[in-house]
């Protein structure tokens, strides 16, 4: 059974020659909310959830003088108002639209060990064609993590690896319905939750470092991190090469030549023969 580190190893051979193209595509696909969207927000929350209690505390016991910052703030309301504005249009519009760029990212990811080619950025706009199921699956997914959340957190983390795998199966298969990729995601992750969040736990050290980058470190993080979830889902599936030269589309490595036997040599012949 491959561990953590064999997923790694997969990811970084896979990403040799290719890294920059992988790079661009996690880049557009976060930029598109194809990636990353849940992850941000849940971080987010959970690193400012004590700042946010501590200002509560403050204003609560008049720590704060709410008149002087109503002052400062008042000349730019319209423009806060305005930008808040764009920001939650944008964010549908990300979760809207993401979910086919989801399905096409992973499409991008799954190309990697399909073939040595250099990737298509195209492939990331692939499969708006099933726009409908994976709106669908995206929705659903976020409404089951919520209900399990909750119970308890524990239940909803639980739930997010249950179905992590269903916008890969829906990327290979799109004419499957949302709730068809949720069923088999869950029969495919039986046994194997632990093995994923351990797989996410291993990249602890390079969050950490990426952290003190100012979040710019998770750009270039990303393509490493994604194609190691693909080398889970390829295992899963029993299709993981061994070997970033033994995928697919690779060029089969030439064979030792052959020597042509020997004529056969009739009464009287001989094998030497004549140039002209």
């Amino acid at each position: 059974m491959k561990r953590a580190k064999d997923f790694r190893e997969s990811a970084w051979n896979i990403l040799r020659g290719r890294y920059w193209w992988a790079l661009l595509a996690g880049l557009i696909a976060m930029l598109l909310g194809g990636y990353g969207a849940q992850s941000t927000f849940e971080f987010r929350f959970g690193s400012n959830s004590g700042n946010f209690m501590r200002r509560l505390q403050e204003f609560t016991s008049g720590q704060v003088d709410l008149d002087a910052i109503y002052s400062m703030v008042r000349p730019f309301a319209g423009v806060i108002a305005a930008l808040g504005g764009l920001f939650v249009v944008y964010s549908i519009a990300m979760f809207i639209i993401g979910s086919a760029i989801e399905l096409g990212y992973n499409r991008f990811n799954l190309s990697l060990y399909e073939s040595a080619a250099a990737p298509k950025i195209e492939t990331l706009f692939s499969l708006f064609s099933a726009f409908g199921n994976a709106l669908v699956l995206r929705l659903l997914m976020l409404l089951k993590i919520l209900l399990w959340a909750l119970l308890f957190v524990i239940p909803g983390i639980v739930a997010a690896y249950r179905y992590s795998m269903a916008p890969y199966i829906m990327a290979e298969h799109p004419g499957l319905s949302a709730m068809e990729a949720i069923e088999q995601s869950k029969q495919m992750m039986a046994g194997n939750k632990g093995r994923l969040f351990c797989l996410d736990f291993s990249f602890i050290g390079w969050y950490l470092l990426a952290a003190l980058t100012g979040g710019i470190g998770y750009v270039f993080l990303t393509p490493y991190v994604k194609a190691a979830t693909t080398a889970f889902y390829l295992d899963l599936s029993g299709r993981l090469p061994a070997s970033p030269f033994a995928t697919p589309g690779a060029p089969a490595s030439p064979g030792a030549p052959v020597s042509p036997a020997a004529p056969t040599l009739n009464e009287g012949e001989t094998s030497s023969r004549e140039f002209v």
